[in-house]
């Protein structure tokens, strides 16, 4: 079992929780169990993760964000809820999140779609004919792809993503370039001629930045110039958060809903970012997390929703040490 060592000493079976932390006054945190696996081992983890959270927390110095705290938290409560003797609970979590990240994200763009539309499509089996249908089976492929091992950090799986989306309703754009110049709100993005070139600079620059970044800070750098480029015709605000989450996930982190209702902000944020301020958007985000995790457990308390959805795919979660940037 993950985290759960057996030693034996002479003949007899000592168990222990081991999670290897690699801080410098702290490599391993080790809690002893007992001779055997305890009734209440769920419990005794939930508390064990909140104080690896606080150790790596007093250990974290990232001035880009005025508080880390939340971030943290939302972090080992994530790799917790990916533990086998969650795997219920992480489930459920995994379905919520698809639901309310999908209803945010394509109604900040404009999308009617409704959380008893996305309900029904997460818990029936349909063949999707409405547009509205069609629209929330592509998002789900599209996050299922971008959070699985298949997601590769080039042009390639980017305008993948962007196809799952648009596939079946804008098929002479999906997964391609634009051809014409667009613009976020009133500012001018990269010219279409452009983009192809930008965007290499763009991945080049995440993956040179990949191991030394703090990952919320990289996914948000990468998320604004990402934006600040817009290389698709439509979709970019979709495709922009879902990369945003795909990275978060890929290493550790809780993925983050932006909602409909704090849009304006959002948007005021990434402008902010362009044009050289980035802490309005680290602060959104910081408490987008916060109220990402609020909503999950309000949403899991109605209970409309008591299992997981066989819709959602398998998650790629980077394994090993922690790293601390």
């Amino acid at each position: 079992m993950k985290y759960i060592k057996k030693k034996i000493i002479k003949g007899h079976s000592y168990y222990y929780f081991e999670y290897y932390l690699g801080l410098k006054e702290k490599k391993t945190y080790t809690q002893y169990l007992g001779l055997e696996l305890p009734d209440n081992l769920k419990e005794r983890m939930v508390e064990y993760f909140k104080d690896i959270a606080s150790l790596v927390i007093q250990n974290l110095d990232v001035p880009y964000f005025y508080s880390v705290k939340s971030i943290e938290n939302a972090r080992f409560t994530n790799i917790l809820q990916n533990h086998e003797l969650f795997e219920k609970d992480m489930r459920l979590f995994r379905t919520l999140f698809y639901i309310l990240f999908v209803l945010n994200s394509n109604r900040s763009e404009g999308s009617r779609v409704t959380q008893s539309d996305i309900e029904r499509v997460m818990t029936r089996s349909i063949k999707p004919k409405t547009m509205i249908e069609k629209e929330i089976v592509n998002s789900i492929k599209a996050i299922n792809f971008a959070f699985s091992d298949d997601m590769k950090w080039n042009v390639k799986s980017i305008k993948k993503i962007h196809h799952y989306l648009f596939w079946n309703i804008e098929p002479d754009v999906a997964g391609k370039f634009k051809k014409v110049n667009n613009i976020i709100g009133n500012s001018s993005t990269t010219h279409w001629k452009k983009v192809s070139s930008e965007m290499k600079k763009l991945l080049e620059w995440f993956h040179t930045h990949k191991k030394t970044m703090y990952p919320p800070q990289l996914t948000l750098e990468f998320h604004w110039r990402f934006e600040s480029i817009h290389p698709f015709q439509d979709g970019n605000g979709r495709v922009g958060r879902i990369l945003l989450n795909s990275f978060l996930v890929e290493q550790g982190y809780a993925p983050v809903i932006y909602f409909t209702n704090n849009h304006r902000s959002y948007c005021h944020a990434i402008e902010h970012a362009r044009n050289g301020k980035t802490s309005p958007l680290a602060k959104h985000y910081v408490l987008s997390v916060t109220k990402t995790r609020k909503s999950l457990k309000q949403y899991k308390d109605t209970k409309i929703i008591r299992g997981g959805s066989s819709k959602v795919g398998r998650w790629e979660i980077q394994k090993g040490k922690i790293k601390l940037h």
